[in-house]
């Protein structure tokens, strides 16, 4: 299952590097990997790849003063 993981992660880094072209690939890959941190001890794995993209999407929106996530009312 852990690949499975590993491949949905990568999936999300290429996505967010193209959604932030204004930010090296290189610090994309930093902040997915510091958002990854986060949920190295969850119990339950099914939504972290889910849960890594939006938090590292946040972060890349507030470096580069884009919402890349919609807002919620």
């Amino acid at each position: 299952m852990r690949d499975d993981e590993d491949t949905q992660i990568q999936f999300a880094l290429e996505r967010l590097i193209r959604r932030h072209p204004e930010v090296p690939p290189s610090r994309v890959a930093g902040v997915v990997a510091q958002a990854r941190e986060v949920f190295v001890d969850a119990k339950v794995r099914n939504f972290v790849p889910l849960l890594i993209e939006r938090r590292a999407a946040l972060e890349l929106a507030a470096m580069s003063g884009v919402q890349s996530v919609p807002a919620h009312p």
